[in-house]
């Protein structure tokens, strides 16, 4: 990552996102309207209100923006990423560039530097391509097929933001041209038919043909109202080959519509919305503290190994007791101490930060991850009942928090002691704010089992097996609907179990 010795960092947050940026003031202000424009823009193609009820601040999308592509690259682990996105329940959170800036715009070739603006795949565009699928999952209780899911989000993700709060829709990922134009079509029949694996070029092509199919289906006057007939038609448990043929008629001629269609030209809709009104951004410049422990944090908060844990606890040491007065320093050392199992000194941190703040809602989930960490570390089941009182409260404090739901119903799960009725309640009682993290999505369901809710588990899974397209990870999920569909309530529970094992035996 790059230094940050002498960077401007800024935080603003709008009613949806919430972006600690490396950037001017004037900067970081611009990238967050627009971010909450794109958000309202959506909102506004769902007929949803704009911009909706307060959704908490736990729930906000979280964006960390510096340095450039290669710093982001390194975060993630992989040369050429513009940016990525870690969907978890009350803690989302997106990883982007603030300096876009690459080689090639030195090129004497001007054809090159024109192809590459045109082209290039942004920080912007993959950050309005991953908040799709997040806006999608917790809008959208219907279940879609893979070709559908990103189809779907690369034609709401190129959208663009016109002046005056109108937009247009309908846009070219040009990102996707050379798969677009270069390969061969995917023959619908096996697109359609779920009961057939992809192969890997088939799968890849998913991405850009099914922003053609979806484009063509929203665009084509003749066709319009078949793709919701068709999506309607999964989800009432047809078979998605029969369905397809019912709804589109002879698919080798829907398959010459879209050779011919791919030729272009491709219509957009531009769309001014009524009383538009801009976006509010709150405009906060980071203390001194933040700024000397941020580039730490940001690693926290993309994950570590054990390694790396030790690393940024060792790069933190000793900042929580320097600046003993600030919360949000108390919180990013508390975090980093407990990756690092320094327990004690997390929860010196922890108390500091209570008696700064006693309603503080970070400090008291962190405090309850703590015992979590601590009562499975040490193998004391006592411990969980500490971790409960942390989350009990943050669930008082904020009942819209999926960390407080789901760490008070785990603490129950994990002590291996009866689950009482509200701590269920609570981990049903934010689906609205979670449905994005499949994690949640799949304890969720356990707990339905468990209860022989074998129909309420099935909706729950239901996303996440019909997106699969068979493709090995997700096989087991698809599997888990089709023991439910038959009745077979104890085999889906024998399934479950193996798929929760497996996520042991990774993390692990």
């Amino acid at each position: 990552m790059s230094s940050t010795a002498h960077a401007e960092w800024w935080e603003a947050e709008t009613s949806h996102f919430i972006i600690t940026s490396e950037s001017s003031k004037e900067d970081v202000e611009r990238f967050a309207s627009r971010l909450e424009r794109f958000d309202n823009a959506l909102r506004y193609m769902q007929g949803l209100p704009i911009p909706g009820a307060d959704i908490g601040r736990s729930n906000k999308v979280r964006v960390y923006r510096f340095g450039d592509t290669d710093d982001i690259g390194r975060l993630a682990g992989s040369a050429g990423v513009a940016g990525f996105y870690i969907p978890r329940a009350g803690a989302a959170v997106s990883f982007v560039p603030a300096d876009e800036s690459d080689t090639n715009r030195f090129s004497r070739d001007l054809r090159q530097r024109e192809l590459r603006q045109k082209t290039a795949l942004t920080a912007e565009g993959v950050l309005f391509h991953e908040y799709v699928h997040h806006f999608m999952l917790q809008k959208f209780s219907t279940a879609y097929p893979h070709w559908y899911v990103e189809g779907f989000a690369e034609l709401y993700g190129t959208l663009e933001l016109l002046d005056n709060g109108a937009f247009r829709v309908g846009n070219v990922p040009q990102h996707r041209g050379d798969d677009l134009f270069e390969l061969p079509g995917i023959r619908l029949t096996r697109l359609f038919d779920h009961n057939k694996r992809l192969d890997g070029q088939e799968y890849f092509q998913s991405y850009s043909f099914g922003w053609m199919i979806a484009h063509y289906l929203n665009f084509n006057k003749e066709r319009q109202g078949q793709l919701a007939q068709y999506l309607k038609a999964l989800n009432a448990g047809e078979d998605s080959l029969t369905a397809a043929r019912r709804v589109f008629g002879d698919l080798d001629k829907l398959q010459g519509e879209l050779r011919k269609y791919k030729s272009g030209p491709f219509p957009t809709l531009d769309v001014r919305p009524t009383n538009y009104v801009a976006p509010k951004v709150d405009l906060r410049r980071l203390t001194p503290g933040e700024e000397a422990v941020i580039s730490a944090h940001i690693l926290s908060e993309r994950g570590v190994t054990e390694r790396e844990a030790r690393s940024v606890a060792d790069d933190v040491d000793g900042m929580d007791a320097k600046y003993p007065d600030n919360l949000a320093v108390q919180l990013m050392t508390a975090e980093a101490y407990n990756d690092a199992q320094e327990f004690a000194k997390a929860e010196t941190a922890l108390k500091r930060a209570l008696a700064l703040d006693p309603e503080s809602q970070d400090a008291h989930i962190l405090m309850g991850g703590l015992f979590m960490t601590r009562a499975d570390e040490e193998k004391n089941p006592a411990l969980y009942a500490t971790a409960r009182q942390s989350f009990a409260e943050a669930y008082r404090l904020d009942p819209k928090d999926p960390r407080a739901a789901i760490g008070y119903y785990m603490s129950f799960y994990e002590a291996k002691e009866p689950i009482p009725e509200p701590a269920i309640i609570a981990l049903e009682s934010v689906f609205e704010y979670s449905s994005y993290d499949d994690g949640y999505r799949m304890v969720l369901a356990r707990q339905l089992l468990n209860e022989n809710k074998g129909k309420l588990a099935r909706s729950v899974l239901a996303p996440l097996a019909f997106s699969s397209h068979k493709q090995e990870k997700a096989n087991k999920v698809a599997k888990l609907v089709d023991e439910i569909d038959a009745g077979q309530i104890d085999a889906a529970r024998a399934t479950m179990a193996s798929i929760f094992a497996d996520q042991d035996k990774e993390d692990s």
